[in-house]
């Protein structure tokens, strides 16, 4: 490769999205991966195409190359571009894609020369995605079984002026939004445009849904009961359990479809 081939390389690397990855991932692993985020995902020659998006076969870089993108601390990686197949990917696609890989595939994610390991974000979902608005009173006889109870509203549910504490259950609504909670866990309802590709893939007619968000209970004082391993698990059972029983789909912060709690726990190189 000519100086000002490996330069312009580089720069495309640097700018990405990027993926790198510690070790060299099969061609299936990566399109069973691939397919979570988009079922249509299939290989073209050495790529594997999805809609809009082109993820480039992997590229070997040493400890020269390494260096010259800054990365010190490795010695070895391959590399993924994200390229857009078509018109610019929307809202992020691309990016987000990258990220969803290297966070299931145990590497990290590199756009304009901001390197990124999604591993550390604190929150990586679930998100559960349903047809329409479930049932103020069904999702609250659901969630009392998937919810630790709590035995008080805390600060943050006083805030909001409007909350109610009934059988372990807190609960808000409101028109276009519903809050739910436990002890630890918060669990809010509301619509969006912004649909996912495996979500569409199921619901291909739809322009709105309703999307239901799982996450670690925050008190105003910034305190988090549920966190590690443990959130994940936790806040990935009661999201599977509100699709399952409203006929929806649950995915990570990067649309990378969720079929058990465990799928939300970072993933290696292997």
């Amino acid at each position: 490769m000519s100086w000002l081939s490996e330069r312009r390389l580089l720069g495309q690397l640097r700018t990405g999205p990027t993926v790198l990855l510690p070790a060299k991932s099969s061609p299936e692993v990566l399109l069973e991966t691939l397919r979570l985020a988009d079922p249509a995902a299939h290989v073209d020659g050495d790529d594997i195409v999805l809609t809009g998006i082109r993820v480039k076969g992997g590229l070997e870089l040493a400890e020269p190359e390494l260096r010259k993108l800054l990365i010190t601390e490795e010695d070895q990686l391959w590399a993924h571009r994200i390229v857009a197949d078509g018109p610019l990917p929307v809202n992020g696609f691309d990016k987000g894609l990258a990220e969803g890989i290297a966070y299931r595939l145990g590497g990290r994610a590199m756009t304009r020369g901001q390197m990124n390991d999604p591993s550390e974000d604190d929150l990586v979902g679930p998100l559960a995605y349903l047809g329409e608005m479930p049932p103020h009173e069904e999702m609250i006889s659901l969630l009392r079984g998937h919810l630790r109870p709590a035995e008080s509203l805390k600060e943050a549910w006083q805030q909001t002026g409007s909350s109610e504490l009934l059988d372990g259950i807190v609960h808000r609504y409101k028109e276009g939004l519903r809050m739910y909670g436990g002890a630890d866990i918060m669990v809010s309802v509301t619509h969006t445009t912004e649909i996912p590709m495996a979500v569409r893939a199921v619901m291909p007619y739809a322009t709105e849904v309703a999307l239901v968000d799982v996450r670690p209970f925050e008190d105003s004082d910034g305190t988090i009961l549920l966190t590690g391993d443990e959130a994940l698990l936790d806040i990935g059972v009661a999201a599977i359990a509100v699709a399952d029983a409203f006929n929806g789909l649950v995915t990570d912060l990067w649309g990378f479809q969720i079929s058990t709690p465990e799928d939300l726990l970072p993933g290696d190189s292997t």
